[in-house]
């Protein structure tokens, strides 16, 4: 059963990488560097479960990691972004929400990154 689940992220991620792909290439620099970890992140998923499902389990991890990698780079880019907007802008209601999400962030790298000495 579980790889019925597996075999459908790497549909679905084969899906998003086509698209993503000929947005690609449909757009200026300014939106492919937007689109990219996303491009990053859907190979990263399919390549994973496929690991999973031939059974090696510690290139599925790698691919996990690169995953989730590419999206904290991606997290980071986007707060450095609306902290420079709000900053320009002076909008500092942004800026709150920006702390919250920066509190999110830190919880997902310490959930994720970090190991547990228990």
């Amino acid at each position: 059963m579980k790889y019925i689940s597996y075999i459908r992220q790497m549909i679905t991620s084969v899906i998003v990488f086509i698209i993503l792909i000929w947005a690609f290439f449909k757009n200026n620099l300014f939106a492919q560097i937007i689109i990219s970890p996303f491009l990053i992140c859907s190979i990263a998923i399919f390549f994973e479960m496929l690991f999973l499902i031939i059974h090696k389990e510690k290139i599925a991890t790698i691919f996990r990691y690169i995953f989730r990698l590419t999206f904290l780079i991606y997290a980071l880019g986007f707060l450095i972004y609306a902290v420079y907007y709000a900053i320009i802008n002076k909008s500092y209601s942004l800026l709150i929400i920006a702390t919250i999400f920066t509190i999110i962030i830190s919880n997902f790298v310490k959930s994720f990154f970090i190991k547990n000495k228990k």
